[in-house]
């Protein structure tokens, strides 16, 4: 699987479980900077919600994706939380099972992990790997429907 270790298991929290947004937001935003993708969790968790105060990131099927460009991230990185009960991502009762955090520090200049971002970013529009992803039950088979369905290589 090449693809650059932008999506890996030690990017993937799975079984989780989790009863908020918030709760969600931190342990990804923990998760990325055990990673050494953020620098500063408190600063990037304030860049996120201002990113998240400007629109929607729920994406329709149990899926969320809040992204941002923050000066707290060292690194473009991904980041997934996949929970086994639904819960309430937004004031609109929207109910999310995944969610595929995207991070991208704040001058990043288009490149390599810039298209990753977009190409993975592209395919979660389609219905059928969100339900293949929502139904997959390991971070291997996570990491594989990615790669296949992005062509992220």
């Amino acid at each position: 699987m090449g693809n650059k270790g932008l999506i890996t298991e030690e990017n993937i929290l799975i079984d989780f479980n989790i009863d908020s947004k918030e709760e969600a937001i931190d342990k990804l935003s923990e998760l990325l900077v055990d990673l050494g993708a953020v620098l500063d969790k408190a600063g990037f968790i304030e860049d996120i919600y201002e990113r998240e105060s400007r629109g929607f990131t729920f994406a329709g099927d149990y899926l969320a994706i809040p992204h941002g460009w923050s000066k707290h991230v060292a690194k473009t990185s991904v980041a997934i939380l996949k929970t086994e009960d639904a819960f309430i991502w937004d004031e609109g009762g929207n109910l999310v099972k995944l969610i595929i955090m995207f991070v991208i520090p704040e001058n990043a200049e288009m490149g390599e992990g810039l298209n990753m971002i977009g190409q993975l970013f592209s395919s979660l529009g389609d219905v059928e790997l969100v339900r293949k992803l929502l139904d997959a039950n390991t971070k291997k088979e996570l990491v594989q429907l990615i790669c296949d369905y992005s062509d992220i290589q």
